[in-house]
């Protein structure tokens, strides 16, 4: 059963704001599978991280990364996770490869929330914080298409 949309909104389960749904994401929908869905709207999201940093809005950015964490590791709405999915993988090489790429998306997502909370409390200026944004949102999209190339 489908949520309507403003208990999902409720729920958190929103794309972050500024974000278009592309044609990617609609071919995603058309798979059925929620999980798969779920990582491809974070995916156009932290895509869009460096738009959002150089018009400085540091909360979209922390949105952006607030929204790609919980199916990571919780199976929550979708009824999966990243960390669940590996599980189920058939070869321990498939596990370990979406297992490196999940801590990998973890550490760049912590490093993306961590630069965008400095600029917010005056602690770092933006010109610094862009240099970690630049190099953190390539290694979260290198990550996040080692995940979904296994799944």
């Amino acid at each position: 059963p489908s949520r309507p949309p403003a208990a999902a909104a409720a729920a958190g389960l929103h794309a972050p704001p500024a974000i278009a749904i592309g044609e990617s994401l609609m071919e995603a929908a058309v798979s059925a599978d929620p999980l798969i869905v779920r990582l491809k709207q974070a995916r156009e999201g932290i895509a869009a991280v460096p738009l959002q940093a150089d018009s400085g809005d540091w909360a979209a950015v922390r949105k952006t990364v607030s929204f790609t964490l919980p199916f990571l590791t919780l199976k929550g709405y979708t009824g999966e996770s990243v960390k669940s999915r590996a599980a189920s993988l058939k070869t321990e090489q498939a596990k370990a490869t979406v297992l490196d790429q999940r801590s990998a998306l973890l550490i760049s997502l912590a490093k993306l929330d961590k630069a965008a909370y400095a600029v917010q409390i005056g602690k770092t200026p933006p010109a610094e914080a862009s240099e970690v944004v630049t190099t953190s949102v390539d290694d979260a999209l290198a990550a996040m298409d080692g995940i979904l190339a296994e799944f």
